[in-house]
């Protein structure tokens, strides 16, 4: 009994290990393929759209749903806040701007989160490639 169960163990050992031979060399052929056919990843990046701020001095700059899609008319007078950005629409939300997309800075080679550059432009009150003007409250 003993004999018969050991070449059970064995049988089924070998058939293991044959099988994870057999699924690794799929899985390298598969990959092979690819780049034989030169298959690459695609990344789809967001256009930008101009949103407006419509957010009172109680409110946050980097509040999303303080933003309605299109230019603003308003955009004079003291530089007190935001008063328009460019970003993508939020994939999940698009009637409101991602403040989570990243947008690498020019002359710089590190990208920043969109609300971060909304932070760095309303703190200094200096437009960049995210905040394009300012207006009172």
């Amino acid at each position: 009994m003993k004999k018969i169960a050991k070449r059970i163990i064995g049988a089924m050992s070998i058939g293991v290990m044959t099988l994870g031979i057999s699924l690794s060399a799929n899985a390298q052929s598969i990959q092979s393929e690819k780049e034989v056919k030169g298959e690459k990843e695609v990344k789809i990046i967001a256009a930008n759209q101009v949103w407006s701020y419509h957010g009172t001095s109680s409110d946050s700059p980097t509040d999303p749903s303080k933003y309605s899609l299109g230019p603003s008319e308003e955009c004079e007078g003291a530089k007190q806040t935001v008063c328009q950005i460019n970003a993508p629409a939020n994939p999940s939300n698009p009637s409101q701007p991602d403040m989570t997309a990243l947008v690498t800075p020019s002359g710089s080679s590190t990208p920043t989160t969109i609300a971060l550059r909304i932070s760095t432009a309303n703190s200094s009150k200096t437009p960049n490639e995210t905040v394009t003007d300012f207006r009172p409250f």
